[in-house]
Order: C-alpha cells, then sequence, then structure tokens
C-alpha cells in the first residue's frame, strides 16, 4: 500500500494522531446512529497502551508489520481487521489506489475529508468485519459469547 501512495504522490500527515475527526467521517458515523464528541482527536499507540492491549487490530496489513517492527513482544496480539473478519473481498480503498481515483499531490487525509462517498462505503466494509470478526475477537479476548452479548 505504502508505494501505491508513494506513487501516487499522495500524502498523510505527520503524525497521523492527534488531528480532529473529517468531517465526512462524522457525518456518516452520525448516520449509523454514532455520535462523537467535538472535540475528539485520535490518539498515538504508546508502548504502554500496547503493553495492557488484548488485541490490536489494524485496517491495513502495513500498519501490522509496522507495529510488530516496533514492538515485537506483541505480535501474536496483532491482527489486522481482514484477517479476524476473513474477509475475502476487496477493499474501497484499495480500490481507489488501484483505479487512481485519488488525485496525486493532495494528503489521503483531504481525499477523505472531501469524498464522503469514499468514507461512507469504507465504514461499512469496516462494520461488515467487524460483526464477521465479532465471535473471533470474544474467542481471542476469552470471552464466552454469552458475556459479550449485548442483547
Amino acid at each position: 500500500m505504502k508505494e501505491k501512495i508513494a506513487a501516487l504522490q499522495v500524502g498523510f500527515p505527520d503524525p497521523f494522531f492527534g488531528r480532529p475527526l473529517a468531517r465526512s467521517t462524522r457525518a456518516v458515523l452520525l448516520q449509523e446512529g454514532i455520535a462523537v464528541p467535538d472535540g475528539f482527536k485520535t490518539k498515538p499507540l504508546t508502548p504502554e497502551v500496547v503493553r495492557e492491549a488484548d488485541m490490536i487490530i489494524t485496517v491495513l496489513p502495513e500498519q501490522k508489520k509496522e507495529l510488530i517492527d516496533l514492538y515485537p513482544e506483541a505480535g501474536a496480539k496483532i491482527v489486522t481487521i481482514r484477517e479476524i473478519s476473513k474477509w475475502d473481498g476487496t477493499l474501497s480503498w484499495e480500490e481507489d489506489f488501484t483505479h487512481k481515483r485519488i488525485p496525486s499531490n493532495i494528503y489521503f487525509w483531504d481525499y477523505v475529508e472531501e469524498n464522503r462517498d469514499h468514507v461512507s462505503t469504507a465504514l461499512s466494509q469496516m462494520k461488515q468485519m467487524l460483526i464477521m470478526a465479532y465471535s473471533d475477537i470474544l474467542d481471542t479476548l476469552g470471552l464466552n459469547h454469552a458475556e459479550g452479548s449485548h442483547g
């Protein structure tokens, strides 16, 4: 993925954490009944957070690899959403990169900020994958399905 991003000259903010939630993401989440506080900002994944986590789910394989490189002792608890959900379909952002729908010389954050359809599709796919992964997440965390049930 990083190679595709670099080839398209699409940049990411650095650091990526500490940023407010994109307007388009906030709007799509609100449509799903999820209200995010106005002051919400992403937080860094610190060594303490990694140490205390029971499971870390990344979106991209590259994120998983980077985290394992940074925290090799935590490798067993780092998985991608695709791995744990056993998702075998193409993801919306992979299509966007493959078909060069993301304009060159922009920041990915700007693309996300301005492209509500992209955000809606990506969040819908994440929701589907989390539903598919629900049982495996509970099993990995040592919870039985009745304990993790909200209904």
